[in-house]
């Protein structure tokens, strides 16, 4: 499905959509509606972002375990700026939410609100791929030179990759098995080798 709005065209593959699907169908949990709901907040932050840098992105396209964004954004504090803007807004409506439970005692809202928390933190990891690791290499662009500052951020996803996979390793072995840390360190392995 292609549509534009702001003069940007957004494309939503039908493998997109039919993950999204399944996994709102197969949720037994209630937790995959607002964390999908955090994700498209988050999104929402950066598109923001580079709306009011004028620096809107031409196409935005929604495919299976990804965003792509394609901009004419050419790096420093404008990218800084931009990839600091999705986990803030996650932050942010993590305290409103927060501050709705403390006043009505709301479970829901601390759900919600402990998801975009997650949401927000995580995409602060100074590692490839998420906005934390935008942030740093940017940072480490104006002190070195992009090879240099590329190698750097090489071994710090290895580090968190290692640190992640010795975590997954030392729940199995307490016979407490969690995907998500085997998943985070092939991710982070397989980004320390084909980015930057």
């Amino acid at each position: 499905m292609r549509f534009r709005a702001f003069g940007t065209e957004f494309y939503i593959s039908f493998l997109f959509a039919a993950v999204i699907t399944a996994l709102i169908a197969a949720d037994r949990t209630g937790f995959v509606l607002p964390l999908l709901f955090a994700v498209l907040i988050h999104e929402l932050g950066h598109l923001a972002a580079m709306w009011v840098l004028d620096c809107a992105p031409k196409r935005v396209r929604l495919v299976p375990a990804a965003v792509e964004i394609t901009t004419k954004i050419g790096g420093g504090k404008h990218e800084i700026f931009i990839a600091l803007c999705g986990p803030t807004v996650n932050l942010l409506l993590f305290t409103v939410l927060f501050l709705n439970y403390l006043a009505f005692n709301n479970d829901g809202y601390l759900t919600i609100g402990l998801i975009n928390l997650l949401i927000g933190l995580f995409n602060l990891l100074p590692v490839t791929g998420l906005d934390g690791g935008t942030v740093l290499f940017n940072l480490l662009c104006r002190r070195k030179d992009p090879q240099k500052a590329g190698l750097i951020m090489r071994i710090i996803n290895l580090s968190v990759a290692l640190a992640a996979l010795i975590t997954a390793i030392t729940l199995c072995f307490r016979g407490q098995f969690n995907l998500s840390f085997f998943i985070l360190a092939l991710y982070l392995a397989v980004m320390s080798v084909i980015k930057i």
